[in-house]
């Protein structure tokens, strides 16, 4: 019989027991984390298993174990054992002889409704098992795999929810209860955008990154797995909302008169440099407004004045441009008023080079447009020009990742399109709005804005800047 003997906080003796022989299989030192919190749930499925399965069992267990160790923790030791370890977890859930029929309500099936059939909880219930096992490995401070190795094993094990697009449905329904708290606590989901720039999209993959690689295997082998996870999901979002702006304080300057969000505990003088700056920059847009081709200025004031949306391009091509050129925290540009972030666009585009408009004409076009109507909060926009995005795309944010920059570029391009358009010059609405052109122009510049590729570009406003202010 196998046996968790917990001697201190987070430190655990495999015992086997075979009649009054006691033996130390090993000695776990957990990591830190939110499985350990429910590591009872992973001790109870191995002591079930012992009990159910018996022998056979605890013998491979065992030596499993053993053979690692004594291994020095070689991966193959891990690798030669999975089809034993599913084949195990298998076997103990068809003695159990669940009826995972009696989960599932089919009357709350609806068309525009996630619904998990009795084989997808069957499945659910089968990897969460086969995680329980092999966390046992990956939970120890010794015992654990590298990250590489961990994601090959952690797919292996997870392939019978890929294989049927579970995974994606529990995806889906991290998208929509977060997006749910969007809809009804609109307000507090804009504040912590503006505080720490992330927006709905990150925070969703961050929920189910978490669920899947801290939550589906301290699922229940003898209940519902979805009530479960939806509980976590619904507790997550709340968690963002109670905790994420815990230290935040509001600090306004006098001379640009905007808010600027900053920190407790940060130099708030830094704060005020940023503002300073932000400040000066506006009273130059004012500056070069004729030379824009704006020449009846008492006309655009008062289309600005009573514009009521922040610039959508703003906020996805000068503000990260502008960031990156003056060193300012993104953030501080998110909290502009309406009029200035359309000041900014007409002062990046008469410092952007003749080179950047000729290769981007849409997005340096679109500076001097402004948008009439709110902003999308969520959009099924998915990327058309597959080819030049795979061509063109470096890293993303340091690392190699094509579906997030991928879902990322699908949603800023979703956005943009989604909106009217009437420009500063002639107040002209923009009628047959061109998406290819500005799908390639958006992919083309993120791809090497992320990758770092614009420097000649931010060195050459930034001497245009200097010589201004």
């Amino acid at each position: 019989m196998i046996k968790f003997e917990e001697t201190e906080k987070r430190q655990y003796n495999i015992i086997r027991i075979e009649g009054e022989d006691r033996k130390i299989i090993v000695h776990l030192i957990l990591s830190f984390s939110p499985i350990t919190n429910k590591f009872f749930r992973l001790t109870e499925f191995i002591e079930d298993c012992s009990v159910k399965i018996g022998l056979e069992f605890d013998d491979w267990f065992c030596k499993f174990l053993t053979d690692y160790k004594d291994s020095n923790y070689n991966y193959s030791i891990v690798k030669n054992n999975l089809n034993s370890l599913i084949m195990y977890c298998d076997k103990y859930l068809e003695l159990e002889n669940i009826n995972f029929a009696g989960y599932i309500n089919k009357s709350k099936k609806s068309k525009n409704s996630i619904f998990f059939d009795d084989t997808d909880i069957k499945k659910i219930i089968q990897v969460s098992n086969y995680l329980k096992l092999y966390f046992i490995i990956s939970q120890d401070s010794n015992m654990k795999l590298n990250s590489k190795f961990h994601k090959e094993v952690y797919n292996q094990l997870t392939k019978k929810m890929t294989s049927e697009n579970i995974i994606y449905k529990l995806f889906k329904i991290v998208s929509s209860k977060t997006y749910e708290y969007n809809h009804t606590d609109r307000y507090m989901w804009e504040y912590i955008k503006t505080i720490y720039c992330k927006t709905t999209d990150m925070h969703i993959f961050s929920i189910f990154n978490f669920l899947m690689n801290n939550i589906l295997v301290t699922c229940s082998t003898k209940s519902n797995p979805i009530p479960y996870l939806i509980s976590v999901i619904d507790e997550s979002i709340k968690w963002i909302l109670k905790n994420i702006y815990k230290e935040a304080i509001i600090y306004s300057d006098s001379i640009s008169t905007q808010d600027t969000y900053t920190v407790q505990g940060k130099d708030n003088l830094e704060s005020y440099a940023f503002n300073d700056t932000i400040g000066k920059l506006l009273i130059t847009s004012y500056n070069i407004i004729e030379e824009v081709a704006i020449d009846d200025i008492e006309k655009f004031k008062n289309t600005l004045n009573g514009l009521k949306e922040i610039s959508l391009f703003a906020n996805y091509i000068t503000y990260p441009i502008l960031s990156k050129v003056l060193d300012i925290p993104y953030r501080h540009f998110l909290t502009i008023s309406v009029s200035n972030s359309y000041l900014l666009n007409i002062l990046l585009f008469y410092y952007l080079p003749q080179e950047f408009k000729d290769k981007y004409s849409m997005i340096a076009k679109m500076l001097l447009y402004y948008n009439k109507e709110k902003p999308i909060i969520k959009t099924t926009y998915k990327i058309k020009n597959i080819q030049i995005f795979t061509k063109t795309l470096g890293t993303f944010l340091s690392f190699k990742n094509n579906m997030a920059a991928y879902d990322f570029y699908s949603n800023v391009i979703g956005k943009l399109s989604r909106n009217t358009y009437s420009n500063f010059l002639n107040n002209q609405e923009i009628i047959n709005f061109p998406l290819a052109k500005l799908e390639t122009n958006i992919i083309e510049f993120y791809n090497e804005y992320f990758n770092n590729s614009c420097d000649n570009l931010f060195n050459c406003i930034k001497e245009k800047i200097d010589k201004s202010l």
